[in-house]
């Protein structure tokens, strides 16, 4: 049995990350150790890690960090405090590899730590663009340590043999978010009113917003205007917010939309967290998603669910039908929500070919994995283009 560590920081990305757990807990020859660290073991974030153990997946070893802000300074101290916890846990628990989904500052450091004891890297998610996020670089860097890459999308494998990597070593096989979304199934309103004990009705909006990490203008200007273009073209509907993960900014963010849910209790609701399965059932059962989170330009899109995508955090990712991209501008924003509610765009977005793969990602990264010889994987080539 050979032993694959997968890091996981943050909701998101673990919701991402369990089809491919569940595979290689199937697996007769792979044998999942998930590390947990970051937001996971945080209580202002919800203490995640108890959704992880609620699905049944022990947890092999935990990495804390300090989250002790959200200025650049204490984000570099987290990310130390997870390279070193993360080197720790890779000795202890005897890896031959370690998987690892994204592109957050967490991630890096797993990454890195994985380096100076030649443990290959497995990387899902590669070659997207995000152009206002820090995350960017962050994937691109991972990348380029990764022994192996797992995309979403032919676009993004092409990215990836076009940095050097070698096209025997990158494989296309959609997002593990069609995966979700097919083990899930669909939630109706009802259900999720069930889930959450809200008052949804007539329909709801889905709403997450995190700071562009590389955007001029302040966190706490970029989330009043988007709160303020979401009120202005919600029409009625309910508006259901998650709050934002630990990007610099993010502090005054989710002071910010605290206190305006608090100010409109009779129809806005903000939570840390609602878990992967609830998150996509809200999703599915959604009037629209809005905000500025991969899902809306990923899930919302696979589950037939019009996208208000705010500003410049996913600019450069593929844009599926169904995506309408607004400026961070309020009047922007609550045009864009109108467009997407409007029932002629919301009956076309439905009938949109769902992009990002089958449902049958992770049945194929174990398949490559389990016919992989991890023994010198870690040496990897960089292929010359012409």
């Amino acid at each position: 049995m050979r032993r694959i560590g997968v890091f996981t920081a943050t909701r998101a990305e673990f919701g991402l990350l369990r089809p491919v757990i569940a595979a290689l807990e199937a697996s007769a020859t792979l044998r999942p150790l998930v590390i947990v660290s970051g937001a996971h073991l945080s209580g202002a974030h919800g203490l995640t890690v108890r959704e992880i153990e609620a699905e049944g997946v022990p947890v092999a070893a935990r990495v804390p960090v300090p989250l002790a802000g959200d200025g650049p300074a204490q984000i570099a101290a987290d990310m130390a405090a997870t390279l070193d916890g993360c080197a720790r846990a890779y000795v202890e628990l005897g890896l031959d590899a370690v998987l690892m989904l994204g592109d957050r500052t967490e991630l890096l450091a797993a990454a890195t730590a994985a380096v100076p004891l030649t443990l290959p890297i497995l990387h899902l998610e590669g070659g997207h663009l995000t152009h206002g996020a820090v995350d960017d670089s962050i994937r691109h860097a991972v990348s380029k340590l990764a022994a192996l890459h797992f995309t979403a999308a032919e676009p993004y494998r092409a990215r990836l043999i076009q940095m050097g990597e070698a096209p025997e070593r990158v494989f296309t096989v959609g997002s593990t978010a069609a995966d979700n979304l097919l083990a899930f199934g669909r939630r109706t309103r009802a259900e999720v009113e069930a889930e959450t004990g809200l008052d949804l009705s007539p329909g709801f909006i889905l709403a997450t917003f995190h700071p562009e990490t590389l955007g001029t203008t302040a966190p706490d200007r970029q989330i009043d205007e988007f709160l303020r273009g979401l009120e202005a073209g919600r029409a009625g509907r309910k508006v259901l917010i998650t709050l934002p993960n630990t990007d610099a900014g993010s502090g005054a963010v989710r002071e910010r939309i605290e206190a305006w849910a608090a100010a409109n209790a009779d129809w806005a609701a903000a939570r840390a967290s609602l878990g992967a399965r609830l998150y996509l059932g809200a999703l599915t059962a959604c009037d629209a998603v809005a905000g500025n989170s991969s899902s809306g330009v990923i899930e919302a899109p696979i589950a037939g669910v019009p996208s208000i995508n705010v500003g410049e955090r996913q600019a450069g990712r593929l844009r599926p039908p169904g995506v309408i991209d607004a400026a961070l501008d309020a009047p922007a924003i609550a045009a864009a929500v109108r467009q997407a509610l409007d029932p002629a765009f919301r009956a076309h977005t439905a009938k949109a070919p769902a992009p990002f793969g089958d449902g049958r990602a992770a049945r194929r990264i174990v398949r490559v994995l389990e016919a992989t010889d991890f023994a010198g994987l870690a040496r990897k080539p960089f292929v010359d283009r012409a």
